[in-house]
């Protein structure tokens, strides 16, 4: 059993060498593992379905001929929630509900975005709320594209303009939360993306089972090319290329 997780790679028309680095990892997978998760934030943006140029082309096209022998299941990030049944259909892949529930063998795994745990960042959470609402998805689909574009845009730069440097403790993983969720979903293993902080850690709890939660690398502030490997029960995060650390569970 061969299993391969990414989140947060951030991919647009704009990031040519890091798109051309998953289309020649991704021809190495093909037929080589068992199923590819992504955790969100595949895509720096998705403004619908409808959006159309050669880059979201190409990625359909590699989806479907992947998923003619593997395949793939996704959960959106707060990048890219806005993936659809339209994708889902002409690429073949599965979209999957954030904190989906993963059996191997004896084990259960929490697969999430991540973006739950944050939850000192109250302004973002409110925000996730809106825009994550189904009603508000319905009604920006119905929005021509240029619309859609220009409210991303605004989004894009009121976020940056409210992010605090000085404060980057808000945009943490909160762990009282990463513990409400496992006991919550029955779980002892996380793993998730979102704040570009990949690795293993473990939560020792004084009455329980410790919690171990590994975070997927990101391709943005980490050297690209990182993604988690889960083979006959035993972990390996590939950090880039070059950087690997193996968990033991």
């Amino acid at each position: 059993m061969k299993i391969v997780f990414i989140s947060d790679l951030h991919l647009s028309p704009l990031t040519l060498d890091n798109n051309q680095l998953f289309f020649s990892i991704m021809t190495k997978w093909v037929g080589k593992i068992d199923a590819l998760y992504i955790l969100g934030d595949f895509f720096d943006y998705w403004i619908g379905d409808d959006d159309r140029n050669s880059f979201f082309d190409k990625i359909k096209f590699y989806f479907r001929e992947f998923t003619k022998t593997t395949p793939i299941f996704f959960i959106g990030g707060n990048h890219d929630f806005a993936v659809g049944h339209q994708f889902e259909k002409e690429t073949n892949i599965t979209i999957l509900k954030d904190r989906h529930i993963l059996k191997v063998n004896d084990k259960k795994f929490l697969l999430t975005h991540g973006d739950i745990f944050c939850t000192l960042d109250t302004s973002y959470q409110k925000l996730k709320k809106i825009l994550q609402n189904p009603l508000t998805i319905f009604i920006l689909k119905k929005l021509p594209l240029s619309w859609r574009r220009a409210i991303k845009n605004k989004l894009e730069k009121t976020t940056h303009n409210s992010y605090k440097p000085h404060k980057n403790h808000i945009y943490k993983v909160v762990d009282d939360t990463v513990v409400k969720y496992a006991k919550k979903h029955k779980v002892n293993f996380i793993i998730h993306g979102h704040t570009h902080n990949p690795g293993h850690y473990t939560l020792k709890l004084v009455h329980g089972q410790d919690i171990t939660r590994i975070e997927l690398p990101d391709w943005v502030d980490q050297r690209s090319g990182g993604y988690l490997l889960l083979e006959n029960d035993k972990f390996t995060l590939y950090k880039n290329l070059n950087e690997v650390v193996n968990i033991q569970l």
